[in-house]
């Protein structure tokens, strides 16, 4: 889960020194801050990341029905913030940063398929990974992983088809909605 943490201001430079890289920015945050004195109050509910975790946003599209979860999801329940910084399985459906070709924004580039609206209400409880392994995943969060699978790829598409739009010729642009993960989509 990322937090911001209030450090006093050694432990704090500590924290940066000994992870230059991973989470620096929230500890640079962290240390403007308090060397400003300002003062937070912890909100939880405003953001999904990882589907697993407690403390975040995830009540409101636990309430949402399976049937809208990747279409009709209704806006009054949409978290103000998605973290994507986890990978999301929903059986062979996935989506994950380090996986997405890197030339992905690109006039050339295919945008991905998109999942089925009905994905939330198939009973899956088998995930399985580009690299063919198998996970078992528990029912009570599957629609949680369908959200992100669903709003990631379509939300990773929009970004793209904008690009398109407005850097590529139009009659060279790759608009073909063919870039899966799996070459074989059938259910595990």
């Amino acid at each position: 889960m990322c937090t911001f943490l209030m450090f006093p201001l050694p432990q704090l430079i500590v924290k940066i020194s000994s992870s230059p890289f991973l989470l620096a920015e929230m500890f640079a945050f962290n240390l403007a801050a308090a060397h400003e004195g300002l003062r937070f109050t912890i909100a939880h509910s405003f953001v999904v990341s990882d589907v697993f975790t407690g403390g975040e946003g995830w009540k409101l599209i636990d309430f949402v029905p399976e049937k809208d979860i990747c279409r009709n999801f209704p806006k009054s329940e949409y978290p103000h913030v998605i973290h994507y910084c986890q990978r999301y399985y929903y059986g062979k459906w996935f989506i994950g940063k380090y996986k997405l070709r890197k030339d992905f924004i690109s006039c050339e580039s295919p945008l991905l398929v998109m999942p089925p609206a009905n994905l939330a209400t198939q009973a899956v409880t088998v995930s399985i990974t580009p690299n063919g392994e198998r996970m078992e995943k528990d029912p009570k969060f599957m629609k949680r992983e369908a959200f992100m699978v669903c709003t990631m790829i379509r939300t990773l598409n929009e970004a793209a088809i904008y690009f398109k739009d407005h850097h590529c010729n139009k009659d060279t642009a790759n608009y073909e909605n063919s870039y899966v993960f799996h070459e074989d989509m059938s259910p595990p």
